[in-house]
């Protein structure tokens, strides 16, 4: 079975997450590693820094989601993507009234529709050159 990660994290987080399981072959080694905090282990300091900066009721979660990174069974959030059209400085967003996609001048991430690359890829490949990866 796999599972969302529970906490939010930053994308060098993330990057260290996944790093996770090519070095330690139990969690509780990694969770050890990462909580011995000036053990100059530069592998894993952005994590050791979200670690000291978490409120005890998130201890759990993030124990929880470094077991199922290192047994592999940890759903990591995907990139989004907008379609900007740098030439007509245009964005394509979700039109209600008319039920589907249109083009439109938007400031990034301000209403601009959000798809993973392949399902922009798979709406339109002619899309790729456009694709600006944003926050989701």
């Amino acid at each position: 079975m796999k599972y969302k990660l529970k906490l939010d994290y930053t994308a060098d987080e993330i990057k260290e997450l996944r790093g996770l399981s090519k070095v330690y072959d139990s969690p509780m080694n990694a969770v050890r590693e990462i909580a011995d905090i000036g053990n100059g282990n530069y592998k894993v300091k952005d994590l050791q820094k979200k670690y000291t900066s978490l409120d005890y009721e998130d201890e759990f979660d993030f124990m929880a989601d470094i077991n199922n990174t290192v047994k592999g069974t940890a759903i990591f959030p995907e990139k989004k993507y907008v379609v900007h059209d740098k030439v007509t400085d245009q964005y394509i967003y979700y039109s209600f009234p008319w039920k589907g996609l249109r083009w439109g001048s938007f400031q990034l991430g301000t209403g601009a529709e959000k798809k993973t690359k392949e399902e922009w890829l798979a709406i339109n490949p002619a899309y790729e050159p456009m694709l600006e990866s944003v926050e989701d």
